[in-house]
């Protein structure tokens, strides 16, 4: 059992490697255990004991950093915490937080996470580096020598090249981006860095051609620059990294290779440059729909690596590897254990790069991927344009990293055991296949959360069940993959045949993931988002799923709630007082329209649509469904948004027969009240985490009924009600004397 003594040596080592100094009798020691270096210090604390104070200069009365240490599965928030504490009472600028396999750094003064040139620090380094953030007094460091000082910066760079690709003729998003993506790499490739330069002859570099123009800049690069960088990095002899540019306005290309020549590249990190990669075809996807890739967030992928935690010997295998970035977040986590246990020699070096990652990626993004590896540190050569799911893979891989095509056509029907016609149950078929039999071989799988309860898919959930490789599910917030789709998403983690026997499987929610739900999703700082918490948190809220009750399910559904249907004391599960109303409209009452722009959400759809009405309805009705008085509506599509309504016009209404309606029938709870605790923040949190869809979320009335309501008498439901009304009544007031507002008057 790994004490914290354990995680406190091998702390202790990778200090040692960065060069501090431990040993107690060295008079340079700068690392002092459980207490600080000065008497004044020690009486500040009143008897508490900080892990490790970190001095950076010899002259140091008190420690610029704090390190808390802690087993792996501790409380995040708490160890951070404790660590802020200590370091107000010291003065220290720094936090670290270590638990042997992850590094957390914080800057004390905002509580944020510790940048370089825009990426978290996420390893252990020298007194140096942190010395740097001292003198400048900020938590992101940006060396004045790098021109372009942030990913925004860059993507300005990636927006105006777009511009003058698309001017020049060329259309197509991918194209542009391929275009553009070939430009970027020469420069890089050019640069002065420790990566790949050596390996580049002078009369390829950037330096040679830039000054060129015309047809003899386009033709030195396709005729001469490309060819060569094909024979350099195309080991196996195929030419698929590199294609001819297509450009044929050789003023635009002069102008893109000006743009490109004032920056200096290399003094930004790697993932830095992922970032904006993935976000220029986040702009133009969105935008055009042309490029047809969606792109997993970097934190996701980061999770999905922390959470593996490959090892050196391990092999790593993402079959849907897109642009690489699972696999150079694989490859630079191996890497960067490596060099902090000093054992990153040449030979390891060269093992790591042609024996540990591997990836198929059916599109064009292969050639990306290559790019980016070779950007990273090279490993470029495992990756192989293909159509993955016609190439099966049989118990070569200790790991498998990924994100499926979400509803990707089935292609390989035969080549599978289920034999199913869908490309989701294929590709998990094909990564299961992929697994050696070892004891430690994993997997984790981003899939679209479809696959947990669709029934086309009850034969790939019993298989998993029967041959036990489902160990846990994760399920992501609805918005992860915004702006590309709202579809929900989980994480199927697996293990390999032949292993332990499963009885109860893990169900863990995720609500925060760090980011807001929004098309923008920018970054939270204010918390401790829940990936982080559950990695370093054991007793994070977790679920476990008996197998015998999802064997005992005649869809084998994976879905939380149809086995957590515990109510809390003093709740009413909403399958006892409600009844499903399916009303056809006969008698041809007033089409209304359910809409979350109003607070009770039904309205005459004549008066909410006004001209239009016409063009948005039908010509008749009569399949409508009808919503009585005081019955509720909702459009399943539409629900998680809050599209959901009460009758209170006192007259029958109709609604689309698409939309679901239903009544309270227990006359203990007021049917306001239901629809208020269904319009409430935690009433709409209970909808999102019910809402199943592969494209649009949709949510079913016999999931909606598994959502249980607070139980009180009917005396505190009317004043809830009264107090609502009494609100709408004033909201409704202000709205009108505000659209009718007259200066004059």
């Amino acid at each position: 059992m790994i004490t914290e003594r354990d995680i406190e040596n091998l702390l202790e080592q990778q200090l040692v490697a960065q060069k501090w100094i431990v040993k107690a009798n060295d008079p340079a020691k700068n690392v002092y255990h459980q207490k600080p270096k000065s008497k004044e210090d020690i009486q500040k604390l009143k008897g508490l004991e900080p892990d490790f104070c970190l001095y950076i200069n010899k002259k140091s009365v008190s420690p610029e950093i704090i390190i808390e240490t802690k087993k792996p599965g501790m409380n995040l928030a708490k160890t951070k915490e404790q660590a802020l504490n200590y370091a107000r009472i010291l003065g220290a600028k720094i936090i670290i937080l270590f638990d042997g396999i992850l590094t957390k750094t914080y800057w004390v003064e905002n509580q944020e996470e510790l940048l370089d040139n825009g990426a978290e620090v996420s390893i252990l380094k020298d007194a140096d580096f942190y010395k740097k953030y001292i003198l400048s007094n900020t938590n992101n460091y940006i060396p004045d020598t790098v021109i372009i000082n942030s990913k925004e910066e860059l993507i300005t760079v990636f927006s105006f090249a777009n511009q003058k690709l698309r001017k020049a003729g060329i259309t197509k998003g991918m194209e542009r981006f391929f275009e553009f993506s070939n430009l970027l790499f020469l420069k890089l490739i050019s640069e002065d860095n420790d990566i790949v330069s050596d390996t580049i002859p002078q009369y390829v570099r950037w330096e040679i051609y830039k000054n060129k123009s015309g047809e003899e800049l386009l033709r030195y690069i396709n005729d001469t620059v490309i060819p060569t960088l094909e024979n350099i990095f195309n080991r196996n002899g195929e030419k698929t990294l590199f294609s001819k540019l297509i450009i044929k306005d050789t003023v635009a290309l002069k102008q893109i290779i000006d743009k490109l020549d004032v920056l200096n590249l290399s003094g930004i990190q790697t993932d830095i440059k992922g970032d904006a990669f993935e976000y220029f075809i986040q702009q133009y996807n969105s935008s055009n729909n042309d490029l047809g890739e969606y792109f997993t967030p970097r934190h996701i992928v980061n999770f999905l690596v922390k959470l593996a935690n490959p090892k050196y010997g391990e092999k790593v295998y993402d079959p849907f590897c897109g642009t690489g970035g699972i696999l150079i977040s694989a490859f630079n986590h191996i890497k960067e254990n490596l060099q902090q246990q000093g054992f990153l020699t040449e030979d390891v070096l060269k093992s790591l790069k042609e024996n540990t990652v591997f990836g198929g990626e059916i599109s064009s993004n292969a050639r990306i991927a290559k790019m980016n590896m070779i950007l990273t540190g090279d490993g470029h050569s495992n990756i192989n344009q293909q159509d993955t799911l016609l190439n099966p893979v049989n118990e070569k891989f200790d790991i498998v990293i990924t994100n499926i095509p979400f509803n990707l056509e089935g292609t390989a029907k035969n080549l599978y055991s289920l034999l199913s016609d869908n490309g989701n149950s294929q590709s998990i078929q094909h990564i299961i296949n992929s697994l050696n039999k070892k004891t430690t071989a994993r997997a984790y799988i981003i899939v679209p959360e479809s696959i947990l309860n669709n029934n086309e898919l009850k034969n790939l959930r019993k298989y998993l069940i029967d041959n036990n490789l489902l160990k846990q599910i994760i399920s992501l917030p609805s918005g992860v993959f915004l702006p590309y789709t709202e579809a929900k998403a989980s994480v199927l983690v697996l293990q390999g045949f032949n292993n332990q026997i499963i009885t109860k499987i893990k169900y863990t929610i995720v609500k925060n993931d760090g980011f807001t739900l929004t098309q923008r999703r920018r970054k939270i700082t204010s918390q401790i988002n829940d990936l982080e918490e559950y990695l370093y948190n054991d007793t994070f809220a977790t679920k476990e799923i008996e197998v015998k009750n999802i064997l005992n399910d005649t869809n084998y559904s994976f879905i939380w709630f149809k086995y957590f249907n515990e109510t809390p004391k003093n709740y009413v599960l909403l399958k006892k007082i409600l009844k499903e109303e399916r009303i056809k409209n006969i008698d041809l009452y007033e089409t209304a329209t359910v809409t979350k722009h109003d607070f009770f959400g039904i309205l005459s759809g004549e008066k909410y649509w006004g001209n239009s009405f016409v063009s948005v309805t039908s010509e008749t009705n009569e399949d409508y469904k009808v919503v009585n008085y005081k019955s509720l509506s909702y459009n399943p599509a539409r629900a998680n948004t809050g599209s959901l309504s009460i009758n209170l016009t006192e007259k029958r209404l109709a609604v689309s027969k698409m939309y679901v309606t239903f009544k309270v029938t227990d006359p203990n709870f007021l049917p306001e009240y239901v629809y208020l605790c269904l319009k409430s923040k935690e009433g709409l949190q209970n909808i999102i985490d019910r809402s199943f869809g592969s494209v649009r979320q949709t949510l079913r009335f016999e999931d909606l009924c598994t959502i249980s309501i607070p139980n009180i008498p009917l005396t505190q439901q009317e004043k809830i009600v009264s107090q609502a009304r009494e609100l709408y009544q004033n909201f409704t007031a202000l709205k009108d004397r505000l659209e009718n507002f007259d200066i004059n008057e």
